[in-house]
Order: C-alpha cells, then structure tokens, then sequence
C-alpha cells in the first residue's frame, strides 16, 4: 500500500482494495457485476480489512487521510471518499526497505490543498490503480514507469505547431504535459501511453492546442529522447457523455482523420472490469460549413463517428 502511494500520490481506499488486497477481488467482481445489470445498490465499500490496515499505518503517522465532504455532481447527495497520501515518514521507511527511486516517490507535508487539484490528481490515481490492477489479472503483460502528474510536471517537452489565431495562423510553442505516463510492456514489445483528464473546466480551445501539441510530438526527436520511442497512445478519461463527444470532436478538428491511437472513456469506467474494453476511438469525421448567430457567419461543424475499441482485452 506505501508503494503505491509513493507511486500515486492520492488513493481512494478502494482503489488500494484493489492494487493490496487480490482476497478482495470476488466482492467488488460481483459489485460491477450487479451494476452492470442496473441493480439499484449503494456505493460499493472496501472490506473492514482494509481500513483496519489503513488505520494502522495512519496511527503510524506513515499515510495521510484527505477527508473529502463535497461529492462531484452525480455522487446523489453523497461525498466522495478519503483520500490516503504518503508522509514524509512513510517515504523514509519506503528508502530504507526497498530499492524505489527516492525522486519518484510521492510524499508530501500534511498541509491545506486546493480541492481542484487535489481532486484532479486523486483521478489519475485512479486510473492508475485500475489499469494495474487490470493488468495484474493477464498473462504477459506488465506496466511500467508510471509518471503521475507531479512527476510529468516536473520536466517536459515543448513542440512548434501552426495555429490558428484571430483569422490568422501563427508559430506557437506548446507544452506537452501529460496528466499521466506509463510503458505498457507486451509480448510484442513496448507501447508508451500518455493520459488526459478532462474534468470539463477547459475552453475547448485549449483542448485543441493540447491535441496539436500531442500530433507533433508524435515521431518528434524530443520524444524520442526523453521516452525512447516514437509513437504513443493517448488515453483521454471525461465526466461525462456529452463532454466525451466533445472532445472526440475537438480533437478531430485538429487531427483531420480517424485514429486509434487516440481513445476516449468515461470516469465511471474507472474500474479493472472496465478499464480494459470501455474506450471509443474516432472513425470517420464529417465537415460541413453552417451559419450561426443574428449575421449568419460560417462556422465549421465536425461531425464524428465512435467506433467501440479494446485496449487491454
């Protein structure tokens, strides 16, 4: 449970039921089960023997618990669950008893901390969790190097593209700063991934600079020396339905063609059961010019086709 908080940052208890605790596997298998035949049920919650080993390490003083009282829409009422974090006493006991990178492990003081962040950062643990776990369940496949945000923020590439500005196109410098990172390794060889958290709060403007900046870092030098390959998969996790199909849209505007390296999911498909299959690519993308507002100007509209893709089977 230290490790993966080193490697996190923020966990939910049942995202370390899943990573620490394989016994546990059955319940929350028969949970997503039950869902998925649209049971009405209560949030799922951990075994008692996975607090019990959370309170232990927090009367330790080696975690952290983040008590988190406002739900994110959708939650009916409720809040969203605790967080866990590692402590700087934690991380002391991880150097002394494992061969972690002392730089890579995620330890922080106990201090206030912006929700909006917190919360950002406590999704991309969660998505970590569930591809690990996920992968853990098949046979010769492994991941690694995971990079959570605090680690992708840290040191990054820079990419020139042309865009698009007040009618104009311009030579920008973008960053490319992924939420998250990993190596997917296969029997095949190796697949770098990247992954993106809309959380719905961006101009779709922003959207489409990410998404150009992503398509020239793709075969670009800088990627190649700071990840060793030349090609990637982008896993993008929204909130919601309509702010998937945004995105796809957005991100077809910039790219101009179908591509199934570019995947699309929802945060309640967040989960080892669902994390594999749940994902949409973009197929084909239709453009047509409609007037819009009091003077009818012209503005393009996309229009794309979802096609259901498997990344992990």
């Amino acid at each position: 449970m230290l490790e993966a908080l080193a490697t996190a940052r923020f966990l939910t208890a049942t995202a370390l039921e899943w990573i620490a605790f394989p016994d546990r596997r059955p319940m929350w298998e028969a949970d997503m089960q039950a869902r998925r035949e649209q049971r009405d049920l209560p949030p799922y919650k951990p075994g008692r023997v996975v607090y019990r080993r959370l309170s232990t390490l927090e009367s330790a003083g080696l975690i952290h618990r983040i008590p988190r009282p406002i739900a994110r829409a959708g939650h009916g009422g409720g809040r969203d669950p605790d967080l866990f974090m590692l402590t700087p006493l934690g991380a002391a006991v991880l150097v002394e008893t494992t061969t972690l990178d002392p730089d890579r492990i995620a330890a922080f003081r106990i201090r206030p901390r912006s929700s909006f962040t917190t919360n950002h950062s406590a999704e991309i643990g969660q998505i970590y969790a569930a591809l690990r776990a996920k992968i853990a369940m098949m046979e010769g496949i492994a991941l690694s190097d995971w990079r959570g945000d605090h680690l992708t923020a840290r040191a990054y590439d820079q990419v020139t593209v042309m865009r698009q500005q007040r009618g104009s196109m311009v030579r920008m410098q973008l960053p490319v700063v992924p939420d998250g990172s990993f190596v997917l390794i296969h029997p095949k060889g190796k697949l770098q991934v990247f992954i993106e958290v809309d959380r719905a709060t961006r101009r779709i403007e922003t959207w489409r600079d990410k998404i150009a900046a992503y398509a020239a870092y793709g075969g670009s030098a800088a990627l190649q020396a700071r990840y060793q390959t030349d090609s990637f998969v982008l896993l993008t996790v929204t909130p919601t339905a309509t702010q998937r199909d945004k995105v796809m849209r957005a991100t077809a505007q910039v790219l101009g063609q179908g591509n199934a390296r570019y995947l699309f999911t929802l945060h309640e498909a967040v989960h080892p059961l669902r994390i594999g299959n749940a994902w949409q690519r973009i197929g084909q993308i239709e453009r047509s010019m409609q007037p819009t507002g009091l003077n009818g100007q012209l503005v393009e509209r996309v229009t794309v086709e979802a096609i259901p893709h498997v990344f992990l089977q």
